[in-house]
């Protein structure tokens, strides 16, 4: 999102055919690099929002072992499967939810087709027997290449969602899990992300080429 094109610079200022063909060159580096980078730069972000659950009564909904919204899927690795309450139930709280419905169930994240993804944020609330208590829920993220990363997020107690905000350690990831307490949560609007591209070593080199040269040419200017 952030490329520094030649304009920004007022290259179209500069005097002379050396000036004239080093804005040439600054915008072709400046191309280069934005490709190198537009896999992180063009990417937006996705809202699960389990909005394709909601039902208008009273009652809580089975929705099956896995869910699958735009690229994603939330699976219950438990006993029990996944659940959602209708927009008139107790337990609805402004938005279709979901909830694992096993105490000490696993929930776990993936996109689909296997591609790595950036966790960015997720909203919490507790319910049931999570009421009035401080309900502590643990990420796990299985990341590609090996490795995890895990961060614990802590509720008010309070019912009514809250959101909650990953660190960037939460990219490339094949997959993230996180278990259902005997005091229930429910969770909604995850927030992911294509896994945040590394540009490669000539791009960064054709960017500080051009940063340079962006500078030289200023000076001359001056």
């Amino acid at each position: 999102k952030y490329c520094c094109y030649p304009s920004q610079f007022q290259i179209n200022q500069f005097r002379g055919d050396e000036m004239n063909s080093f804005k040439h060159w600054a915008m072709g580096a400046a191309f280069a690099v934005a490709t190198a980078f537009g896999g992180t730069m063009s990417a937006q972000a996705t809202v699960i929002d389990f909005q394709g659950l909601e039902v208008n009564d009273s009652n809580a909904h089975d929705a099956g072992y896995s869910y699958s919204e735009d690229g994603f899927t939330v699976a219950s690795l438990s006993t029990f499967g996944l659940k959602s309450f209708g927009t008139a139930a107790s337990g609805y709280y402004g938005s279709t939810a979901l909830f694992n419905d096993t105490p000490n169930g696993t929930n776990k994240l993936t996109a689909d087709g296997g591609a790595a993804f950036s966790l960015n944020s997720i909203d919490l609330t507790e319910f049931g027997a999570g009421y009035g208590t401080d309900v502590d829920v643990t990420f796990t993220g299985h990341l590609l290449g090996g490795g995890t990363v895990t961060q614990t997020f802590s509720l008010d107690g309070v019912l009514g969602f809250e959101t909650f905000l990953f660190t960037a350690a939460f990219n490339n990831l094949l997959d993230v899990t996180w278990v259902q307490q005997a005091d229930y949560h429910m969770f909604d609007n995850i927030v992911v992300n294509a896994a945040s591209a590394v540009p490669a070593p000539g791009a960064l080199g054709l960017l500080g080429l051009g940063l340079f040269g962006l500078g030289f040419a200023r000076r001359r200017k001056a």
